[in-house]
């Protein structure tokens, strides 16, 4: 069997699995986890089974007996995870688990101007999406999201709905919480303000938890990983209109000013190993700038395309 046959059949045997009460939870949120392909095989084994529920009277199936010859109709209760491998309604799932692109509607595409936009997910969870940033939701259940920007979550508990959400070169899986994720110039800022997520990503050796308290700061530019405490007002504090910092980067500083604040911003290269901490109105761009040059007695030089911080002379 290849190796995309038997994914598919472990996403059958879990899908069979998920309508038991001894169903493992916790195994089943590791498989999915392991390879992206897992959740991939999952989703489309069980919209199959739920478009052959749906069609039933136009897909019934027939086993014959070699004893008998007598024509069974196929059983719901016979449609286990074995059953993907039966003849006629086989050809069918081949059919389906091979077509994605005719099964799966395309993703939600949501991107902000100028303001922060509010969305609502079916399961009551919400996602506050933040000037200048884009989001993309796919998934029958909306499980799956890609972020470019800032975004605030507010996500619901539900084990048989596991989040995930690309940012940059980071995956984040929550099972319900509160956090804000920044994502932007190959950095990725993760803050959670109640639960716990789950941090994954290639360049980590092995998936960080962050519980409520915990920020994550990685930097694709450097290779670092850096997990400190953080203060629970600071927590996603663009939604009142002021950003504090922690002996951030100056990189992360002035993206967030840029989409924040609305104002173009550069960085000289011999600043891009200083870094600030303190709190910033972002009400007018300006200001903020100036603030920040002030506070860290640098050169704020203004041009025609936006301004650039340089080191003073």
């Amino acid at each position: 069997m290849s190796d995309n046959g038997r994914i598919i059949e472990q996403a059958a045997a879990w899908h069979a699995a998920s309508a038991r009460d001894d169903m493992d939870w916790d195994g089943f949120t590791e498989w999915l986890e392991a390879d992206p392909r897992h959740r991939t095989a999952y989703d489309e084994v069980a919209l199959a089974d739920a478009l052959v529920d749906e069609h039933r009277a136009d897909l019934l199936a027939a086993e014959e007996t070699e004893e008998t010859g007598e024509v069974v109709p196929l059983r719901r209760a016979a449609f286990g995870w074995r059953g993907w491998a039966g003849v006629a309604i086989a050809a069918s799932l081949v059919a389906v688990l091979s077509l994605p692109q005719l099964l799966h509607s395309a993703p939600d595409i949501y991107q902000t101007g100028d303001t922060a936009q509010q969305i609502a997910l079916e399961d009551g969870s919400s996602v506050l999406l933040a000037p200048h940033s884009r989001l993309s939701i796919d998934g029958r259940h909306q499980e799956r999201m890609a972020l470019a920007g800032g975004a605030w979550f507010d996500i619901r508990h539900d084990p048989s709905r596991p989040l995930e959400i690309a940012a940059g070169d980071m995956r984040i899986s929550d099972i319900g919480t509160q956090f804000d994720v920044q994502a932007d110039h190959g950095q990725v800022r993760v803050e959670v303000a109640d639960g716990e997520v789950k941090v994954a990503g290639q360049a980590l050796a092995q998936p960080i938890r962050l519980a409520q308290g915990r920020s994550l700061l990685f930097d694709s530019g450097r290779g670092t990983v850096m997990v400190s405490p953080v203060k629970a007002e600071d927590i996603g504090e663009w939604r009142a209109g002021r950003l504090s910092f922690d002996s951030a980067p100056l990189t992360l500083v002035v993206a967030d000013l840029a989409r924040y604040a609305g104002v173009n911003v550069t960085l000289s290269d011999a600043l891009r190993d200083r870094r600030f901490s303190g709190s910033l109105v972002i009400g007018d761009g300006e200001t903020a700038l100036r603030d920040l040059s002030q506070l860290m007695d640098l050169e704020l030089v203004r041009g025609p395309d936006g301004y650039r911080v340089e080191q003073r002379r």
